[in-house]
């Protein structure tokens, strides 16, 4: 048992080369995010997040304050940015504020293709816009001694896309169709490719990526061990997954969100449930009640002696 807790707690990388995002035109993809911002709502209205959102080909930008991330409120403000751009993929994270009625409806007015990331991780190139939009923000607050934003919020954004942007290398807000070729041969084909750590059936765990107001000693890993069931040949590479009862894991996984386990499929039992016999029902660390299954006792006592 020791081996498995070994595993289990083993460091996690979070930071390490990641896809590009294949883009294919200017209004190909849009990602969005909720910026959140209830510490200084008192002192802006009432507003506590901003709702961003980016063209990820022109990196054009957006930023909507709100009050509340209820889908109501969140479809509010995405109506009047989708009615003005015709958008055919929207990207963002799993969250009930993006997934809900409201947006879906919403989505399925203007033909929207709306998806979510399956990495731990939110849409990546929203979340860099974040970043220079806080940091801007913070500068500001600094030099002023005041967390108000609400006023300061449209210049900072206007000035954001009428920057030239290091990745296209014009301004946002100059990009045109005319530019597209331009910028595709800037923005495509620089990954380096990475050779296959892992096997086509290799026996993986997959990180538990802890935000930072997570328990340093909680484990990293999680208790499920699961099969690689293909190798996808990105760059970086990625690698499909399949868990213990043969069912194929949507998205794709990078090699640093997967620990090779040496333990195979064992695991740790949480509680004993029920006795018969020779037989225990028993509740498998990290799984909930409908893994519950009947053992042994001979493996149990086996597995701690």
């Amino acid at each position: 048992m020791d081996a498995i807790a070994k595993e289990l707690h083993k460091p996690a990388r979070r930071n390490y080369p990641r896809r590009n995002v294949t883009l294919k035109g200017i209004n190909d993809l849009y990602q969005a995010d909720l910026v959140e911002m209830i510490p200084y709502a008192k002192t802006n209205k009432s507003f506590k997040y901003i709702l961003t959102m980016l063209n990820c080909f022109t990196k054009f930008a957006f930023a909507v304050p709100i009050k509340n991330k209820s889908g109501v409120e969140v479809a509010r403000a995405l109506e009047p940015i989708l009615a003005k751009n015709k958008m055919k993929n929207f990207q963002t994270d799993q969250g009930k504020e993006f997934f809900n009625s409201h947006v879906k409806k919403l989505m399925e007015k203007y033909k929207v293709n709306h998806y979510h990331s399956f990495s731990d991780l939110k849409a990546s190139i929203v979340e860099r816009l974040n970043r220079t939009l806080k940091e801007r923000m913070w500068r500001t607050f600094t030099a002023r001694g005041s967390y108000e934003w609400l006023s300061i919020l449209p210049g900072i954004v206007k000035d954001y896309n009428n920057s030239i942007h290091r990745t296209t290398g014009m301004k946002p807000k100059e990009v045109r169709k005319k530019h597209v070729k331009f910028i595709l041969e800037r923005i495509t084909g620089k990954n380096k490719r990475i050779n296959p750590q892992f096997k086509v059936g290799d026996s993986v765990r997959i990180s538990k990526y802890k935000r930072v107001f997570k328990k340093g000693y909680l484990p990293n890993w999680t208790n499920e061990v699961f099969t690689v069931y293909a190798i996808r040949p990105t760059r970086p590479v990625t690698y499909t997954l399949q868990d213990h009862l043969g069912e194929v894991l949507k998205g794709g996984f990078y090699q640093e969100e997967l620990l090779k386990s040496k333990t195979g499929n064992v695991y740790l039992v949480e509680k004993v449930l029920k006795r018969k016999g020779n037989k225990v029902l028993v509740r498998w660390q990290g799984f909930n009640k409908n893994h519950d299954s009947w053992v042994d006792k001979k493996v149990l006592a086996d597995a701690k002696g």
